[in-house]
C-alpha cells in the first residue's frame, strides 16, 4: 500500500477512528520493540551474567585450589628440612658394619666421659626397620649410679638419634647383713653392672635401594 492511499485512507477516518487506529499503532509498535529489540537484549544480559557468574566460581575454586597447592608446597619443604635435619642424627655409615662401628666407638666414648668402665661389647645383627637399616650394640659397663645417669642422658639427648632396647643393672656387692663394726666404718659403695642395647639408626642407603 502506497503512502498516498494510507494518507486519503486517514483523511476519511473519523477522529474517535484515528485515535483508535493510534492506540492500534501504538500498541504494535510497542510489542514490537518488547519482543523484537528488549526481549533479546534481556535474553543476551541473562546469558551475560550467567556465564560470568560461572566464570567468577571456577576462578574462585582455582584460587583455592592454588592456595591448597602453596599451603601443600610449604608443607612439603618443612618436612623436607625436618626430614634433612633427622637424617644427620643418625648413625653415619655407608654399611651396618661401618655404622656399628661408629656406633659402638661413639657408646664407648660416652662411657669414658660418664666415668664407667666398659667390661664387654658385642654389635648384634643388624635388621631392617622400614626403608632404612637399624643396627646394634650390646655392652656392659660398671660403674656408680651418677655415672651411669650421665650415660644415661648422654645417650638419650646426645648428638645422634638412639634409643636403649634393654637396660639390665645389678649390684656387684655382697648381700647380706653387716657385722656392727662395719655398720661403723663407712665404705664405698660396690660398683653397679648395667648391661644394655642401645639402637641406631644408619645414614647409609636404605634397605630398599640395596641391590
Amino acid at each position: 500500500m502506497r503512502l498516498g492511499t494510507v494518507w486519503a485512507v486517514w483523511q476519511r477516518l473519523s477522529a474517535r477512528e484515528r485515535r483508535l487506529a493510534g492506540v492500534a499503532v501504538g500498541t504494535l509498535l510497542l510489542v514490537g520493540i518488547r519482543y523484537g529489540i528488549i526481549g533479546p537484549y534481556l535474553s543476551y544480559t541473562t546469558r551475560l551474567e550467567v556465564t560470568i557468574e560461572r566464570d567468577l566460581r571456577r576462578v574462585a575454586k582455582m584460587q583455592r585450589r592454588q592456595a591448597r597447592n602453596d599451603q601443600v608446597q610449604e608443607r612439603v619443604q618443612t618436612l623436607g628440612k625436618r626430614f634433612r635435619v633427622a637424617q644427620q642424627q643418625l648413625v653415619p655409615g655407608e654399611t651396618p658394619t661401618l655404622a656399628a662401628g661408629n656406633l659402638q666407638a661413639h657408646i664407648q666414648t660416652l662411657a669414658d666421659q660418664s666415668g664407667l668402665q666398659i667390661v664387654t661389647t658385642q654389635v648384634m645383627r643388624e635388621d631392617t626397620l622400614g626403608s632404612y637399616r637399624k643396627i646394634a650394640v650390646k655392652l656392659t659397663f660398671r660403674g656408680d649410679t651418677p655415672a651411669i645417669a650421665n650415660f644415661l642422658s648422654g645417650v638419650e639427648y646426645g648428638k645422634w638419634l638412639l634409643f636403649v632396647e634393654r637396660l639390665d643393672v645389678r649390684s656387684t656387692g655382697r648381700h647380706g647383713v653387716p657385722s656392727p663394726r662395719a655398720r661403723s666404718t663407712p665404705r664405698k659403695r660396690p660398683p653397679l653392672t648395667i648391661t644394655l642395647e642401645v639402637d641406631g639408626i644408619m645414614q647409609g642407603i636404605p634397605a630398599s635401594n640395596e641391590q
